[in-house]
């Protein structure tokens, strides 16, 4: 695996155990943030492996993940939009004030982020 892939994977997996360690309820916004930024990781891992030039924004990646897996089937298409979603989130955990269902929602971030890693660590694993 070619190192920069490898050092994005390990940042993501690292992100998301921060995230598993925390409480929902005392922890809403960390949760949010870190586990976008697990996602965030792993998407770019994904793009580096890939392609010839990884996007170099926020909004890139998520685009660009969203492209190479939209006619992969349903399964990796709910991936994007959880990563849309995640994005969305970590944007209202970190800028508004008050952000109702926080603790809920950032649960259900976490989970997705879960299964978003578990994805791209088997589309890594395939040539």
């Amino acid at each position: 695996m070619n190192p920069e892939v490898a050092a994005h994977l390990e940042k993501a997996r690292r992100l998301l155990s921060q995230a598993q360690a925390l409480d929902a309820d005392a922890a809403p916004e960390a949760i949010a943030h870190l586990s976008y930024y697990a996602m965030f990781h792993a998407a770019t891992a994904v793009l580096i492996a890939r392609g010839p030039t990884p996007a170099r924004t926020h909004q890139g990646v998520i685009g660009a993940f969203g492209r190479l897996v939209k006619d992969l089937g349903a399964d990796p298409r709910g991936h994007g939009k959880a990563l849309n979603r995640a994005q969305d989130l970590r944007l209202l955990a970190d800028y508004g004030a008050q952000v109702p269902d926080l603790e809920e929602t950032s649960a259900a971030s976490r989970a997705d982020a879960q299964r978003f890693v578990d994805y791209c660590e088997r589309v890594l694993q395939d040539p």
